[in-house]
Protein backbone atom coordinates (compact mmCIF):
# COMPACT_ATOMS: atom_id res chain seq x y z
CA UNK A 1 0.00 0.00 0.00
CA UNK A 2 1.60 3.25 -1.08
CA UNK A 3 0.98 6.82 0.08
CA UNK A 4 -1.71 7.52 -2.53
CA UNK A 5 -3.69 4.47 -1.36
CA UNK A 6 -3.44 5.63 2.24
CA UNK A 7 -4.53 9.13 1.29
CA UNK A 8 -7.55 7.76 -0.64
CA UNK A 9 -8.49 5.62 2.36
CA UNK A 10 -8.19 8.57 4.73
CA UNK A 11 -10.23 10.79 2.39
CA UNK A 12 -12.95 8.15 2.16
CA UNK A 13 -13.10 7.82 5.95
CA UNK A 14 -13.31 11.60 6.33
CA UNK A 15 -16.05 11.86 3.67
CA UNK A 16 -18.00 9.12 5.42
CA UNK A 17 -17.72 10.80 8.82
CA UNK A 18 -18.73 14.14 7.29
CA UNK A 19 -21.74 12.52 5.59
CA UNK A 20 -22.90 10.99 8.89
CA UNK A 21 -22.46 14.31 10.71
CA UNK A 22 -24.46 16.15 8.06
CA UNK A 23 -27.12 13.44 8.11
CA UNK A 24 -27.50 13.79 11.89
CA UNK A 25 -27.79 17.57 11.60
CA UNK A 26 -30.48 17.20 8.92
CA UNK A 27 -32.39 14.73 11.08
CA UNK A 28 -32.26 17.11 14.05
CA UNK A 29 -33.84 19.76 11.82
CA UNK A 30 -36.46 17.28 10.61
CA UNK A 31 -37.43 16.57 14.23
CA UNK A 32 -38.90 20.06 14.52
CA UNK A 33 -42.68 19.72 14.66
CA UNK A 34 -45.41 22.37 14.66
CA UNK A 35 -48.53 22.29 16.81
CA UNK A 36 -51.01 25.04 17.77
CA UNK A 37 -48.73 27.75 16.42
CA UNK A 38 -45.66 26.52 18.28
CA UNK A 39 -42.53 24.72 17.11
CA UNK A 40 -41.19 21.81 19.14
CA UNK A 41 -38.13 19.60 18.75
CA UNK A 42 -39.46 16.10 19.32
CA UNK A 43 -37.21 14.08 21.62
CA UNK A 44 -37.76 10.90 23.61
CA UNK A 45 -37.70 13.04 26.77
CA UNK A 46 -40.46 15.32 25.46
CA UNK A 47 -42.57 12.33 24.45
CA UNK A 48 -42.11 10.73 27.88
CA UNK A 49 -42.98 13.99 29.65
CA UNK A 50 -46.18 14.49 27.66
CA UNK A 51 -47.17 10.85 28.07
CA UNK A 52 -46.88 11.02 31.85
CA UNK A 53 -48.67 14.37 32.18
CA UNK A 54 -51.70 13.68 34.42
CA UNK A 55 -54.30 15.92 32.71
CA UNK A 56 -55.54 16.29 29.14
CA UNK A 57 -54.46 19.91 28.74
CA UNK A 58 -50.95 21.23 29.13
CA UNK A 59 -48.75 24.18 28.28
CA UNK A 60 -45.36 23.52 26.75
CA UNK A 61 -42.58 25.95 25.95
CA UNK A 62 -41.71 25.79 22.26
CA UNK A 63 -38.24 26.29 20.76
CA UNK A 64 -38.82 30.05 20.61
CA UNK A 65 -39.65 30.28 24.32
CA UNK A 66 -43.40 30.68 23.85
CA UNK A 67 -45.91 28.89 26.09
CA UNK A 68 -48.24 26.89 23.85
CA UNK A 69 -51.54 25.36 25.01
CA UNK A 70 -51.90 21.77 23.80
CA UNK A 71 -54.32 18.88 23.99
CA UNK A 72 -52.19 16.09 25.44
CA UNK A 73 -53.54 13.17 23.38
CA UNK A 74 -53.63 14.97 20.05
CA UNK A 75 -50.11 16.32 20.49
CA UNK A 76 -48.75 13.01 21.75
CA UNK A 77 -50.10 10.93 18.87
CA UNK A 78 -48.97 13.37 16.19
CA UNK A 79 -45.56 13.88 17.81
CA UNK A 80 -44.97 10.13 18.15
CA UNK A 81 -45.87 9.58 14.50
CA UNK A 82 -43.59 12.41 13.39
CA UNK A 83 -40.72 11.13 15.55
CA UNK A 84 -41.06 7.59 14.22
CA UNK A 85 -41.18 8.75 10.60
CA UNK A 86 -38.00 10.79 11.01
CA UNK A 87 -36.19 8.01 12.90
CA UNK A 88 -37.13 5.48 10.22
CA UNK A 89 -35.73 7.78 7.52
CA UNK A 90 -32.55 8.27 9.54
CA UNK A 91 -32.11 4.53 10.00
CA UNK A 92 -32.51 3.88 6.27
CA UNK A 93 -29.94 6.54 5.38
CA UNK A 94 -27.59 5.33 8.11
CA UNK A 95 -27.74 1.76 6.80
CA UNK A 96 -27.04 2.99 3.27
CA UNK A 97 -23.98 4.84 4.55
CA UNK A 98 -22.67 1.64 6.15
CA UNK A 99 -22.96 -0.20 2.84
CA UNK A 100 -21.24 2.62 0.97
CA UNK A 101 -18.45 2.63 3.56
CA UNK A 102 -17.87 -1.06 2.99
CA UNK A 103 -17.77 -0.45 -0.77
CA UNK A 104 -21.02 -2.19 -1.60
CA UNK A 105 -23.63 -0.86 -3.96
CA UNK A 106 -26.70 0.60 -2.33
Amino acid sequence: MDISDLKALADAAFDHALYRKQLRERIQTDLVFTANGGMFRITPELLAFVQTWPVDELYLEDIHGNPIKLDKQTFLVRAQQHYQTVMNAWHIEFEKSKKIRRGRDV
